[in-house]
């Protein structure tokens, strides 16, 4: 029997593409706290597998949320893991402290909805990570949200067009809101089984 075909290699531009960062600053990381043990081409070029690249997009998503790349230059996936792990706890701690109960609403008025969580440009970048990792479930949760997001939009601007279209669009727009609302906390979900830090976003705070 043949041997497997040998692992895809990336260089530095490629990586430094996928992780939308400056190939100058992985470099620079690289020279100053030698993130990996990478290989290189005849020319000399870093050559990085897919599991260094996926550690490399941890490291650089603690890092934009405060973590010192110093302190986490040594560390290996699995510790990289419990500290995006113990960061999205403390984020969904302060998010989901209690508050003082809203006063009781009509009966006929619809349950609130949160705004959006995510914009779509950061939606988009969520997507972009999966190349970097095994499982593609952000990517495709990434763009429901997307299209989920516009849709609600959407039937927002076709409310007032008759008294009709206002009652089904505010209806169809309820839905999306809803859908949109459940596909964020799968999202939120899938980034903590994979280890991901999600983007910049608050369920208070409407984006975009």
């Amino acid at each position: 029997m043949s041997d497997p075909s040998p692992p895809t290699l990336h260089r530095s531009g490629a990586v430094a593409r996928m992780l939308r960062m400056p190939v100058a600053t992985l470099r620079v990381w690289e020279r100053r706290y030698r993130l990996t043990d990478s290989q290189r081409s005849v020319s000399g070029q870093r050559l990085y597998s897919a599991e260094e690249v996926r550690r490399l997009a941890l490291i650089r998503q603690l890092v934009d949320r405060g973590h010192a790349i110093g302190q986490l230059a040594r560390l290996d996936m699995a510790q990289l893991q419990q500290i995006a792990s113990r960061h999205a706890r403390t984020l969904d701690a302060l998010r989901t402290a209690p508050e003082a109960a809203p006063l009781p609403a009509a009966a006929a008025t619809p349950a609130p909805v949160p705004p959006r969580r995510w914009d779509d440009a950061a939606l988009a970048d969520m997507a972009g990570l999966s190349s970097t990792i095994a499982c593609e479930c952000p990517q495709h949760v990434a763009e429901l949200l997307i299209r989920l997001s516009h849709f609600e939009a959407y039937s927002a601007q076709c409310e007032q067009r008759s008294p009709a279209d206002a009652e089904l669009h505010a209806w169809l727009g309820r839905i999306a809101a809803q859908a949109r609302a459940r596909f964020e906390e799968a999202l939120e979900r899938i980034a903590r089984q994979e280890g991901l830090l999600l983007p910049p976003g608050s369920r208070g705070d409407p984006v975009g």
